[in-house]
């Protein structure tokens, strides 16, 4: 590479490795290939000092579980992949239906008829926006039996799901392997977050020790929700993550946020780490152990 900067050809070569750029020696010189384009891709970015450089290598060195691929999953993948991590898995069962496209923003009508696993449809969507990106999906509940298999070595999960049963299998799977997650959830016009750090912060049963009935907790099949509130949730989940992931713990909220769109209001909760926590406080996962589970 010949360099027309104030700095040598050799620095600004080695400069541009973190963002995949080939190189190929031709006699004395170096050459830098850059098929992809990744340094055009990114560059927005690359310009905020929130992530630089460093920022954009340490994300995609990262690697992601998204657990259900419905309206806040399909937002956070989208989000997620196009931000440059380096590796993404989506994990739903479910087939995309039409009552979903409301607010479930990767898929369209033609995946309705095509009758895809939401997973599959989001990864090839996905594919086609960020080929650099290694993105695997997997139809599956996620269930006691799996997902510690399904979480082995990832650095954060994040939560696409509509249920809190799986939410609590989450917390207790993440809270056993030290892994961080984030919570999100939304009903109606309103959404909840909160990002969870093994051994720092709350665990969600810090937040919510046992489940109420089923019969006494309002759904989105049971009130609706409104599109644009999933993707504020989704986006707060979103930043979160590049925020651990490229290890600025200091910028973390570290607190519940609760957001209600329709009235443009929000909060922010303090939650205290309950030390007769049964996951983070006793070590007890009752979830991953299947003494409560009902569904996933």
């Amino acid at each position: 590479m010949f360099c027309y900067l104030p700095i040598s050809s050799e620095d600004a070569t080695n400069k541009l490795d973190f963002i995949g750029f080939l190189r190929e020696n031709i006699g004395e010189a170096s050459r830098v290939k850059n098929s992809s384009l990744t340094f055009e891709r990114y560059k927005k970015q690359l310009l905020l000092e929130e992530i630089g450089e460093e920022g954009q290598k340490m994300l995609k060195n990262s690697s992601v579980v998204i657990v259900g691929c419905g309206g806040l999953g399909s937002i956070i993948s989208n989000c997620l992949v196009r931000a440059g991590i380096g590796k993404v898995a989506i994990v739903d069962n479910d087939c995309i239906e039409l009552e979903n496209l409301h607010r479930q923003m990767l898929f369209d009508e033609g995946d309705v008829k095509g009758g895809l696993p939401k997973s599959v449809a989001a990864a090839e969507k996905l594919r086609k926006i960020n080929s650099q990106v290694q993105i695997e999906p997997i139809v599956a509940k996620v269930t006691p039996e799996n997902i510690e298999g399904i979480l082995k070595g990832v650095d954060l999960v994040l939560d696409g799901t509509d249920n809190f049963d799986v939410r609590f299998l989450i917390n207790d799977a993440c809270i056993k392997a030290g892994i961080p997650w984030i919570y999100g959830g939304v009903l109606a016009t309103h959404g909840v977050s909160l990002t969870i750090i093994p051994g720092e912060t709350p665990c969600l049963r810090c937040l919510i020790p046992e489940l109420q009935p089923a019969v006494d907790i309002p759904t989105c099949d049971s009130v609706g929700v409104l599109g644009m509130v999933i993707t504020a949730i989704a986006s707060i989940e979103a930043t979160e993550g590049i925020k651990l992931l490229i290890g600025k713990k200091d910028k973390l909220l570290r607190k519940l946020i609760s957001f209600d769109i329709w009235s443009g209001t929000y909060q922010l909760f303090e939650i205290e780490k309950a030390m007769d926590c049964p996951a983070c406080g006793k070590g007890r996962f009752d979830y991953l152990n299947k003494k409560n589970l009902k569904s996933s």
